[in-house]
């Protein structure tokens, strides 16, 4: 029997988002304990990286480890590397143009091997990488287990329309710039135009409430104002409610982070049609007829250290599209439903065991994807050097994660080396003020990158120009 390790992830108690990234990790260690073909023993990274004797004794007892960490998945292969150990690793990424992983990758690309396996949530993510930073050792697959505790089909299938003259749109997710929520308020400026009364949009996720922002709360008109409403962000056994009271979703996502979009495989699942941006996974999940015209912004920089918008959709037609009631169902999500399966068999037996010829890209993605230009994506040339950067991380990994003198002492020193020391500086009051680790995903990693002056930034060239990575 395979003897798998991993780390028990739990997000931390005060944290007050619903993070997909955070889901994935907590339902990775479900899976595992729900696994009896497997034989498996959790620990905690931290102890590990505390007590090398520990680490030896835990991770060379093990087959497979399932660095399901976030966003530091190269402790493993330091400890690895340094110990002698032999055991497989199963890392994955959960965001695309984003310090994080970014990092991650850069950091374990030397000291990978040929069994080791990294697991995307879409075939965008796994070309994406493969195009940064090349091809490296061991398998990129496409592999994303979130369908295993989805609720029976029938008790979540979207509601029948209401009366022809209501149509409610649905917006999931954090109200920011990069997750397309101004966009959102704006469609619904267009459709009140069109037929005032008909229309309403209904907004559940995290950010400030109720418009995001006081810019864009001046941008709405007087009926869009009467037709908007806001709720919290939910629990995740929650969520389908939202789905069943929404006529169609709408998805303007172009964020620098997306991946994937776990609402998208949610409102599919439940039968409710998703109108979404041309950007990321939706040309892989969506019918064709469910995408907007999405323009990509070739005139900024853009830092891998923020989230932001990568281009504007064509609000005109997606308010055709909802107006007119052509939105369609699409079936994506059927791609995931044996994920879980999958996932389990690469544990047991290693790359050989899945297929990795994964579900290719679209046309969309690889055009955007080919005018991605990356520069300062510095990362170590050989083991050694990979090895001495990752050393270097660790101490101030775990005072982090720590309490008292030592974790303000580290806490100030990433504020002075920070070269965004307004977010750094913002991190620092939420670990303090919440108890914030590396726990939540985009937080202690991100910091880390300031002490090795990991600063990747990039643009994307004009249509018809092809990009390159530095």
């Amino acid at each position: 029997m395979t003897r798998v390790g991993y780390h028990a992830f739990h997000t931390y108690e005060r944290h007050p988002g619903r993070d997909g990234a955070n889901r994935a990790y907590e339902e990775i260690g479900r899976l595992l304990s729900d696994e009896t073909r497997l034989d498996v023993v959790p620990h905690d990274i931290r102890s590990l990286l505390d007590d090398e004797f520990q680490a030896i004794r835990v991770l060379g007892a093990c087959d497979v480890v399932v660095a399901s960490v976030g966003p530091h998945a190269h402790f493993y292969h330091f400890l690895r590397q340094k110990h002698g150990l032999s055991f497989r690793i199963v890392r994955d990424v959960r965001t695309a143009l984003w310090n994080g992983y970014l990092l991650q990758e850069c950091l374990t690309s030397p000291l990978s091997r040929a069994e080791d396996s990294v697991i995307h949530s879409s075939a965008y993510s796994r070309d994406l990488f493969t195009r940064l930073l090349g091809n490296s050792m061991g398998e990129r697959l496409v592999c994303y287990p979130l369908m295993r505790w989805f609720p029976p089909q029938t008790e979540v299938t979207a509601r029948g329309r209401r009366p022809r003259n209501k149509i409610t749109v649905g917006y999931v997710g954090r109200l920011t710039d990069d997750k397309g929520f101004p966009e959102a308020l704006a469609l619904l400026n267009e459709l009140c135009r069109r037929n005032p009364g008909k229309f309403r949009l209904v907004a559940v996720g995290e950010g400030s409430p109720p418009y995001g922002s006081a810019a864009v709360s001046r941008s709405l008109t007087q009926p869009a104002l009467s037709a908007y409403s806001w709720r919290p962000a939910v629990t995740w056994t929650s969520i389908w409610e939202c789905y069943r009271d929404f006529d169609v979703l709408f998805f303007p996502s172009t964020s620098t982070l997306e991946t994937l979009g776990r609402v998208l495989v949610e409102a599919m699942y439940s039968g409710l049609p998703v109108v979404a941006s041309e950007h990321g996974a939706t040309s892989e999940l969506l019918d064709p007829k469910a995408l907007i015209k999405t323009t990509y912004d070739v005139t900024r920089d853009y830092s891998a250290h923020f989230a932001a918008p990568l281009a504007s959709v064509d609000i005109q037609q997606a308010a055709d599209l909802i107006a007119d009631e052509s939105f369609v169902a699409s079936e994506g999500h059927w791609l995931y439903r044996d994920d879980a399966a999958r996932f389990a068999a690469l544990l047991a037996g290693g790359n050989g065991s899945v297929s990795s010829a994964m579900r290719p890209g679209t046309v969309l993605q690889r055009s955007f994807i080919d005018r991605v230009e990356a520069s300062d994506l510095t990362r170590p040339i050989n083991p050694e050097e990979a090895m001495r950067a990752i050393g270097r991380l660790i101490g101030p990994f775990l005072r982090l994660n720590g309490r008292g003198v030592s974790r303000l002492a580290m806490l100030g020193e990433l504020t002075w080396k920070s070269r965004h020391r307004r977010k750094t500086i913002e991190f620092a009051r939420r670990a303090i003020g919440r108890g914030e680790d590396f726990t939540n995903i985009g937080g202690v990693d991100l910091q880390l990158s300031h002490l090795l002056q990991f600063y990747p930034w990039f643009r994307i060239a004009p249509d018809g120009q092809e990009g390159a990575s530095a």
